[in-house]
């Protein structure tokens, strides 16, 4: 039986001379999705060095100081959707997300060849290569295409530092992060094989770098901002943050993370508007919460999705986009969306 490591290598051995192979990840990709879509690109050029090339595109923002720092101490060559031209390329590969012009990733509706993901959402349709497996993380997957082809041996045949040695540190960063720290209900034996099998290749010091990555003043901010407005029912926690721009998008999931570990607290739901959006992320220690069904419920199954434990929504606010110039319409709007979250938030979850 093929696996999905060898139809990979089948399909990008066979391109024509002068192939591009585009990878799309999320619109706002964390280090699962650039970690994997760095890999991704760097098979690409190893298993076939006659094509012309492979580009990363996202559509929204590199926000998060840990993204930002790993983007430039990897050299992760991110390029912006607005650049993407479909036509120009003969494979276009989705990491870390499955589907195109929804929920993650909604700059682009181009169709994908390949998918490589590991999130509930299975899109139907003809692909030369679905792999949705659930794993705790995208790089997971990739890092065991890696195994297969033994790449280790390549990076032990060069003296110095080898290519291979950064996307290692960029899977691994991949896999902590999303399977936090190999401790999350999704991890997998695979998540551990491919853990332990990335130590041997990655960059400590860069790896201690990223996670060590300096914390911006903004952060402590929010975070009060959110400690104060945050409303509590039973086990649940919806925790507004206002209007914020796109550079801080990123606190939001960082609150729902540290507001999940307060007492008593198993559900959270952090959300605020940035630029035309309402974006949210969700938490939970309640197994009793199917958090794709919950997040669909409050925010939209077009919008919104989750995996176990984790989810998040981007849904687009039309013609109640906030205006700059008038702050008083600013604060109707955002009450407006602070009692709608709220109420729809609590009545989803009495219902479960």
């Amino acid at each position: 039986m093929t696996t999905p490591a060898q139809k990979f290598r089948e399909i990008i051995e066979n391109l024509p001379l002068q192939s591009k192979v585009a990878v799309l990840t999320q619109d706002n990709p964390d280090p699962d999705a650039m970690g994997s879509a760095f890999a991704i690109s760097y098979l690409c050029r190893h298993l076939n060095p006659d094509i012309q090339g492979t580009d990363i595109f996202y559509g929204g923002t590199v926000s998060h100081p840990q993204n930002r720092t790993m983007v430039n101490l990897l050299g992760l060559p991110m390029r912006k959707m607005k650049l993407f031209r479909p036509e120009e390329y003969q494979i276009i590969v989705l990491v870390d997300v499955a589907s195109t012009g929804r929920k993650n990733l909604q700059s682009t509706n181009a169709k994908p060849h390949i998918i490589i993901d590991h999130h509930r959402d299975d899109p139907d349709g003809e692909y030369l290569l679905k792999d949705i497996r659930p794993v705790g993380a995208a790089s997971t997957i990739v890092t065991s295409y890696m195994r297969e082809y033994g790449l280790e041996e390549k990076a032990g045949e060069t003296s110095g530092p080898h290519p291979l040695t950064h996307v290692a540190t960029g899977l691994l960063v991949g896999i902590k992060t999303d399977t936090q720290e190999l401790t999350s209900p999704t991890v997998t034996p695979l998540d551990f094989q491919c853990y332990e099998y990335l130590l041997k290749l990655m960059d400590g010091k860069k790896l201690y770098q990223i996670i060590n990555y300096t914390i911006p003043r903004y952060l402590y901010l929010l975070k009060a901002e959110a400690y104060k407005a945050m409303e509590l029912q039973h086990s649940v926690v919806v925790a507004g943050l206002g209007l914020i721009p796109p550079s801080q998008r990123d606190a939001i999931p960082i609150i729902a993370d540290e507001l999940l570990r307060m007492e008593g607290v198993e559900t959270v739901v952090a959300y605020a508007i940035v630029e035309d959006r309402i974006v949210a992320s969700l938490r939970t220690t309640n197994d009793g919460v199917e958090v794709n069904s919950f997040c669909h419920q409050v925010f939209g199954e077009e919008f919104s999705g989750g995996k176990l434990g984790c989810g998040g929504a981007s849904v687009p606010l039309g013609f109640l986009t906030p205006d700059d110039q008038s702050q008083t319409t600013n604060h109707q709007v955002w009450e407006a969306v602070r009692a709608v979250v709220s109420h729809r938030v609590f009545k989803v979850a009495s219902s479960g």
